[in-house]
């Protein structure tokens, strides 16, 4: 009995070890499972995460590698620049010498084809210097009021001077709510709408380039202005699209194409705008500029008034060979009220339909025949109808049909302001320009010259020392032509101010201890324009004697009449001759003025041999013109003067590819200023480069330091004795 209690408690004590042991395992089984899933979670974390780490980390990789593609494109797009420009300089000079020995055609002469010629230096020049001053980090914006007419009339004069005779239409289509007076920085605008213009007009096989400006309000003060640039060309694959700001040499014509371009990409950037560019082959080109500004009077929503009632509420009819800028000077006539009809060439030319209801008739000049001048004879004989010709930048230096019946010539392309004024002049209103003050002392004014001025052959430096002693002001805001024309007449031992807008012209005439002999006045500037300005002065009767000599790019007689309706006594077309400054100066500073033919003493030779630059020879690249000529070596001191130190640390750093772009732009830089051993020198170091013997690399450094130290000596004494 004993034995079987024991026995029982035995096989209890079991059968509990055996239900505890079951748990125990059932729990540990539990307890595995879970661990191997917060294993697997933990697992599953840590990919995700190193996916996601690895993923940001290849972002971060491409956004850095597209940061490096994109300073490494922008260095090659200012390299490329630099390395050509000595080619194309030379390309210009032989054709100039070839036009010497050809048979030019009936239509061209030799000094047509010598100016295209200098024009091209000219330009080379300059995007020499705006490459220097980008790199040097010498551009500044300046945000100042303007009227941004006066900018489009600079514009299309510069842009129609360039592609004169071209068979293509340029039409500014502009809204009416466009305000005349704007606070931002003329000169670049001015400057981008060229570049971006002159690139559309470039392209082959095209009808028409449109501009369209549009406005968009931001705030109280601000306002977006959107600047639409298309034309009817061949357009451009998506490859070549995406190249299109970035220059390059085309060695069959001999330009250089698209560096306008990406300087207008940098202006745009700097002035927190954006500029979009859109393509299709076969439909032409789509470029978008926005630009940020700010608004002068914006309450006054009406910019353009006229001083009558009789000048609105006009009929108008126009005909023009190009619909959609008929449609463009529609918008700008109905801004006044006016009743616009426009008819499509072909269909006047089928039937030309009754004109008497009209008051004003536009008409495209080739129209224009026997038939259609008497019958717009008969209507004035009956009512008043004023006539209109009108033709295009592009082919004025075309004559113009003249006859009795027609009222007024207008050009194209046009803007707000220019239609305005020539309503006012179409009906003879008399608006003062100025009034002067009462005046008791009589003043002989300064006599007026209002046909071009004759250029002055053989001008040099030199000759404006036949000027000696006078006081002559300068009133610009191109920082670059005030240097220029202050290296050209810096031998000349005048006394020269400079004023960089209208309103600093004024003060400095009116508070000047020393009376100026002549005033050299820019149209277009900011803050006060030349008209304004040249008003401004003339209203004292004792300014009446002082000369005041116009600079502009838009010479129509429109444009002409009213410099001198403001006072202005003679003009000079843009860009500069030194012959047609020299005969400027000539009429108005010496008693006995001779524009055509000067005597003058045959001026010294200047001293040209300088180690390491051939002055001679980078004044030929520079347009023959040795004030330019300064500018592009003094840039050249300011950015490069110390590329001698940088190449050094680019090789101890083996930054190769950075030491490569360093010497291909030095390459295209010292042979386009003549300095032919630093020339030789880079193309050595990129010669070992080519051919990837890095090792070599470290004796050249101190070659370059040393031709770099010299390059600037020579530089510094050639400024010096200049």
């Amino acid at each position: 009995m004993h034995f079987k209690k024991i026995s029982m408690m035995i096989i209890l004590s079991m059968m509990n070890y055996v239900q505890a042991s079951d748990i125990a395992e059932v729990e540990t089984f539990w307890i595995w499972i879970a661990l191997f899933v917060l294993a697997l979670i933990g697992i599953g974390i840590l990919y995700v995460s190193s996916h996601q780490a690895h993923n940001v980390q290849k972002l971060h990789q491409e956004m850095f590698d597209k940061q490096l593609e994109m300073e490494k494109n922008q260095n090659l797009l200012l390299t490329n620049m630099s390395e050509n420009i000595h080619h194309i300089a030379k390309q210009a000079l032989s054709q100039g010498h070839k036009s010497s020995d050809q048979n030019l055609k009936p239509f061209k002469n030799k000094e047509e084809i010598l100016a295209n010629v200098d024009n091209r230096l000219l330009d080379v020049t300059n995007d020499l210097i705006d490459f220097l001053r980008l790199k040097s980090k010498k551009i500044t914006i300046i945000n100042e009021e303007f009227n941004i007419n006066n900018v489009l009339n600079e514009v299309s004069g510069s842009v129609c001077s360039k592609f004169s005779g071209s068979r293509s239409e340029l039409i500014f289509d502009i809204d009416k709510n466009i305000p005349r007076s704007i606070v931002g920085d003329s000169l670049h605008l001015g400057q981008i709408l060229s570049s971006i213009l002159e690139y559309l007009m470039d392209q082959a096989d095209i009808d028409e380039v449109k501009l369209e400006i549009s406005m968009f309000d931001t705030s109280e003060d601000q306002i977006e202005l959107q600047f639409q640039f298309s034309d009817t060309g061949r357009g451009l694959s998506p490859e070549a699209l995406e190249k299109l700001l970035a220059p390059y040499y085309d060695e069959s014509s001999g330009i250089y194409v698209g560096l306008g371009l990406f300087v207008a990409k940098e202006l745009v950037d700097m002035m927190d705008g954006e500029l979009s560019l859109r393509s299709t082959e076969g439909r032409g080109n789509a470029f978008t500029l926005s630009l940020p500004f700010k608004t002068v009077e914006k309450s006054n929503k009406r910019m353009y008034r006229l001083p009558d009632r009789i000048l609105m509420e006009k009929k108008v009819f126009i005909v023009d060979n190009n619909y959609n800028a008929a449609l463009a000077i529609k918008k700008m006539f109905a801004y006044f009220r006016h009743e616009v009809k426009v008819l499509s060439y072909e269909e006047f030319i089928k039937n030309i339909p009754n004109l008497r209801p009209y008051d004003i008739v536009v008409l495209n000049e080739s129209l224009f025949n026997i038939r259609l001048v008497d019958y717009l004879k008969k209507i004035k004989m009956g009512k008043e109808l004023k006539v209109i010709v009108l033709n295009s930048l592009l082919q004025s230096d075309k004559k113009s049909f003249v006859d009795e019946i027609i009222d007024i010539h207008l050009f194209k392309p046009l803007n707000q302001e220019r239609i305005f004024e020539m309503i006012i002049n179409l009906y003879d209103i008399k608006t003062s320009a100025y009034r002067k003050e009462d005046s008791t002392d009589k003043i002989q004014s300064a006599k007026t010259h209002k046909t071009n001025i004759v250029e002055t052959k053989d001008v040099t430096q030199e000759s404006f020392k036949d000027f000696a002693g006078k006081n002559i002001l300068i009133v610009e805001d191109n920082f670059i032509n005030q240097k220029v024309l202050i290296n050209l007449l810096r031998l000349s031992n005048m006394s020269i101010t400079i004023a960089n807008n209208g309103q600093e012209a004024v003060d400095l005439v009116k508070e000047s201890k020393v009376a100026f002999d002549l005033v050299l006045m820019d149209i277009n500037m900011p803050v006060m324009d030349g008209y304004t300005a040249t008003q401004m002065i003339r209203l004292n009767s004792k300014f009446d004697a002082l000369p005041i000599v116009a600079f502009t790019a838009l010479v129509l007689d429109s444009e002409i009449q009213k410099m001198f309706n403001s006072g202005i006594n003679a003009f000079l077309s843009k860009p500069l001759n030194i012959g047609k400054l020299y005969a400027a100066l000539s009429m108005y500073l010496t008693e006995t003025a001779v524009v055509r033919e000067v005597k003058r003493v045959k001026p010294k030779e200047k001293i040209t041999a300088y180690e390491g630059i051939n002055i001679k020879e980078g004044i030929k690249y520079a347009n023959n013109s040795e004030a330019l000529y300064l500018e592009v070596l003094k840039e050249f001191s300011t950015a490069y003067g110390g590329s001698g130190e940088v190449l050094a640390k680019l090789i101890r750093e083996h930054r190769y590819e950075q030491v490569k772009m360093l010497c291909v732009d030095m390459r295209g830089l010292s042979g386009a200023i003549g300095a032919k051993d630093m020339h030789n020198l880079v193309n050595e170091i990129l010669q070992q480069l080519l051919y990837k013997k890095h090792d070599k690399l470290s004796k050249y450094q101190e070659k370059y330091i040393f031709g770099i130290q010299t390059l600037n000596r020579s530089i510094e004494r050639y400024i010096e004795a200049s």
